[in-house]
């Protein structure tokens, strides 16, 4: 008989206490999160709503006025099955909202990814499963639809990629590069791979072209057109044997990947491409 696993709470647990136990004058934050049922407002310091009761979930806390919220919605979907049944689904559609509760961006995206050290700039999928990068005023740092998938942000950097993956497999033609914030193409589009490296903490990545591999110092791409080599060369390189996580952002924007941590192979091998279906994994 397995060991049931004992969770304890750390830095990231908030607890839900009611108002009348509640002291909303020592909470530094701008906004402060409440329930109603089963959704989710926002209150200043005076306990006046200055955001009704409306989200399902919420990503973040306002400090400061630069912060900003990302907000959840849920929307259901179904597909048909044999004997004429249908199965439903839900999954979150995110947007934004700033320290006033104002809606930045409307709660219509797949995947909302936050840059990591830069407040104005997100990487989103619409519902047409299109990618760009937008700043907080609506305007398209890269447009929707120019690249296949795009990374989050993370030392001034992100992953891009042309064509498509299924099962995990890289089809002909699927070719990554790196653009900065302001939408250049750093690395162009000609690697097999670049391996993840937003929200790692990493300085470094892995870029693979044909049965090379090499590292890259993110810092010295900059006003660089080619990756300056620094060793770890191979000739049978296995671009599949990533020694801090296989490859993710396929499934960005869904409970597996963001909360349980599930990279893109795994959802296409052990949940047959269906990232709701991590639930009823051994």
């Amino acid at each position: 008989m397995e060991k049931e696993e004992i969770l304890s709470v750390n830095q990231y647990t908030k607890f839900l206490v009611p108002a009348s136990s509640y002291n909303m004058q020592d909470d530094n934050r701008l906004l402060i999160p409440f329930t109603s049922g089963d959704k989710i407002g926002f209150v200043d310091k005076e306990g006046a709503i200055v955001v009704k009761p409306q989200f399902t979930m919420y990503y973040g806390d306002c400090y400061d006025e630069s912060d900003n919220i990302r907000v959840a919605i849920d929307d259901l979907y179904g597909f048909p099955r044999s004997g004429g049944r249908v199965a439903t689904y839900k999954r979150p559609m995110y947007g934004l909202i700033n320290y006033k509760g104002e809606t930045i961006f409307e709660p219509s995206f797949y995947s909302l990814i936050p840059a990591i050290g830069n407040k104005n700039l997100y990487t989103v999928q619409n519902n047409h499963f299109e990618y760009a990068v937008l700043n907080i005023d609506g305007t398209e740092v890269v447009p929707f639809g120019k690249y296949n998938w795009i990374d989050g942000f993370d030392n001034g950097l992100a992953r891009v990629r042309i064509g498509n993956v299924t099962n995990g497999q890289n089809e002909n033609g699927n070719k990554w590069g790196l653009v900065d914030e302001n939408g250049k193409e750093i690395l162009p589009l000609e690697y097999d791979n670049i391996w993840t490296f937003y929200g790692k903490k990493r300085v470094t990545t892995k870029v693979v072209k044909g049965n090379v591999a090499h590292n890259v110092i993110l810092s010295e791409l900059f006003g660089k057109d080619k990756p300056q080599e620094k060793g770890n060369h191979s000739n049978n390189y296995d671009a599949n044997a990533d020694d801090y996580g296989t490859n993710y952002g396929e499934y960005a924007g869904s409970y597996a990947q963001d909360a349980e941590g599930y990279s893109d192979d795994v959802i296409d091998d052990a949940f047959d491409g269906d990232p709701d279906a991590y639930w009823n994994i051994d």
